[in-house]
């Protein structure tokens, strides 16, 4: 009888076992989620540059750890991401130590975004963007505004000498940046590159801000004061709701 009760203590036990090893862990999980939202191999293969380069076609050049979140909730964690520049494409790697030649490209959707460290990017589609759609890094999130940025690099092919009086000069990668208001509701408005045509985006709270930027000594040219104009924008509209 106590032999009875012991096999079949055995067996309910490595039944259990069983069971708890069909469960798949939170890592498991992760990597089926991930694979899911992989699109192809990546096109970061940049073949047709020249040894040696200015510049680069990335928004950071190095691969960092960060996560992938689709509606809000993280499906992915402790990935190797890049955003490359070129190709508009979030770059995915297991590990860091993959090869980056190895790299896959993460499915265009927006109801998926990345955060790379501190830095988020999404990716959107609207009839107000150059192109209809692409990633951008969110500077900021407000109650009424966001502020967006659209990083576009520029490819210049190297220039071999054409004779002795001549040096070569180096391929490079050109930065040129893109802001935008963005509403709660995802309307996009471009900024212009002249400070007046900026002021006007702020509507009727222009000559607030034009006030503010001058006692604050701001110069809505710069990043960091565009990005202070902003939230100040953002202030005033939440102050009259």
């Amino acid at each position: 009888m106590n032999k009875t009760i012991i096999f079949l203590a055995i067996l309910t036990f490595l039944s259990s076992l069983s069971m708890i090893a069909q469960v798949p862990t939170k890592e498991q999980y992760e990597t089926t989620l991930f694979l899911e939202h992989i699109e192809r191999v990546g096109s970061n293969n940049l073949d047709y540059l020249d040894a040696e380069y200015t510049g680069t076609p990335y928004g950071n050049p190095i691969f960092l750890l960060g996560k992938i979140y689709e509606n809000n909730k993280v499906v992915a964690s402790n990935y190797a991401l890049r955003y490359n520049a070129m190709t508009d494409e979030i770059e995915v790697k297991e590990t860091l130590y993959v090869e980056d030649s190895d790299a896959q490209a993460l499915t265009k959707s927006p109801e998926l975004y990345v955060k790379i460290m501190n830095d988020m990017y999404v990716y959107s589609e609207s009839n107000d963007i150059i192109g209809n759609a692409g990633y951008f890094l969110v500077m900021y999130v407000g109650e009424n505004y966001n502020l967006y940025k659209k990083i576009h690099k520029k490819y210049y092919p190297a220039i071999k000498a054409q004779n002795s009086f001549e040096k070569d000069v180096l391929a490079k990668f050109s930065d040129r940046s893109v802001y935008y208001l963005v509403t709660q509701e995802g309307v996009f408005q471009e900024f212009p590159t002249s400070k007046s045509k900026k002021l006007k985006l702020f509507g009727k709270k222009q000559a607030e801000i034009k006030k503010y930027a001058k006692k604050a000594k701001l110069d809505i040219n710069d990043e960091n004061d565009l990005l202070k104009l902003v939230k100040y924008y953002d202030s005033l509209s939440s102050s009259v709701q």
